[in-house]
């Protein structure tokens, strides 16, 4: 797992593969527009993009995705339909910046998209206690994860009405307080147009800084709950009157 630490970005950001590039990008480019930053490819068994897409469920007017401006027009239904029928969609791997909702998820099931992995948990899904619910693989890369998370709230928090701030930016507060912290410190408002990887490197001390930080906090949590449960213990107990912690003996 990519944890910061230190590095140059574009050195970082060449090394990582071409499918996390694209994705990302794609997420910008919807970030930039006023849609949902969300961004998917399909790639072959050596990696190469075959097909995008990138979430144009919340966008009119000219484009390239064939559900531009409906309901249906998810990143990953996107790059699902400008896949041709006649591909080997079996050793395809469908990327997507976000976890794929249920939806996505059957449209890769049924076209039969051989692997499915993403970026970051979906924001909605975390704030749900969904996440994880698709099947589908997470890449495991603090960096890209906070950085496709940081996209997503912020595209999310430009669209909301109202003065309150949106419930799944208060809910990563909590859940994900590093990419909340990441979100505050980006410019207000949407970013130009122009390469993601410009916009990303802006915020690369701080993107690496809280990629660190990221990793540590997770650390720090499966450390506390294996010195709270040791390997071997039955943890089948612990719901159990007289078995928690702080429990005194019962009387023999």
């Amino acid at each position: 797992m990519t944890r910061g630490g230190g590095g140059d970005f574009e050195v970082v950001w060449a090394a990582a593969p071409e499918a996390v590039r694209r994705a990302l990008t794609l997420s910008y480019e919807a970030l930039a527009a006023g849609g949902l930053a969300v961004g998917a490819v399909l790639t072959d068994p050596a990696g190469a993009v075959l097909a995008e897409g990138r979430n144009e469920a919340y966008e009119e007017g000219p484009g390239t995705g064939p559900l531009r401006g409906t309901p249906l027009a998810h990143a990953e239904m996107n790059a699902l339909g400008a896949a041709r029928t006649g591909w080997d969609l079996g050793s395809a791997t469908l990327w997507s910046t976000q976890e794929p909702c249920g939806m996505c998820a059957a449209a890769a099931g049924f076209t039969g998209v051989g692997r499915v992995r993403y970026l970051a948990p979906d924001p909605w899904a975390l704030a749900e206690g969904a996440d994880g619910s698709s099947g589908a693989e997470p890449v495991g890369e603090d960096l890209w994860l906070l950085a496709a998370n940081v996209m997503f709230l912020r595209s999310v928090a430009v669209a909301a009405a109202g003065p309150g701030e949106p419930e799944i930016l208060r809910h990563h507060r909590t859940a994900e307080p590093e990419t909340a912290a990441l979100h505050d410190a980006v410019p207000a408002g949407l970013p130009g147009a122009g390469p993601a990887e410009a916009w990303l490197a802006g915020l690369w001390p701080r993107l690496d800084r809280a990629a660190s930080a990221r990793a540590a906090r997770l650390q720090a949590s499966r450390s506390a709950s294996a010195a709270a449960y040791p390997a071997g213990a039955d943890r089948s107990r612990r719901d159990q009157p007289g078995t928690g912690a702080g429990a005194s003996a019962e009387p023999t």
